[in-house]
């Protein structure tokens, strides 16, 4: 399958299953743009997943880049062949599950052929 292929089979699963979010990123308490509307499946940790510091509050979120890519979040982004793509969530945002705030505590972006096609993100709280 292709990229996009593969982009499109997720978000029409996640359409069908998930539920709609909220990503945030902050700087301190203060929001620093606009929040994004994500469509997302989230699901309590597996016993296997839970090793280190990550216990049942813990949560997978899985989403695609395509409300970030069309929300052009986070505004004023410059991508920089070799950098961390600015897009991309990274620890300490925040998604809002259900109305309340969980903090990003770790991002796995799954890209084929260079693009992202996924993206799993373990929350707390």
């Amino acid at each position: 399958m292709t990229p996009a292929e593969l982009i499109q089979d997720l978000d029409a699963a996640l359409a069908r299953t998930g539920e709609n979010c909220i990503l945030r990123r902050k700087e301190g308490a203060t929001p620093v743009d606009k929040d994004v509307p994500i469509r997302a499946s989230v699901r309590g940790l597996r016993p296997e997943e839970i090793v280190g510091t990550a216990t049942h509050a813990f949560s997978k979120v899985v989403f695609s880049m395509t409300q970030i890519l069309a929300n052009g979040w986070p505004s004023g982004h410059v991508v920089t062949p070799g950098a961390v793509d600015p897009r991309l969530p990274r620890p300490n945002d925040w998604i809002v599950v259900k109305g309340k705030q969980r903090q990003v505590s770790f991002v796995n972006p799954i890209a084929v052929d260079g693009i992202v096609v996924r993206i799993e993100a373990t929350v707390a709280g």
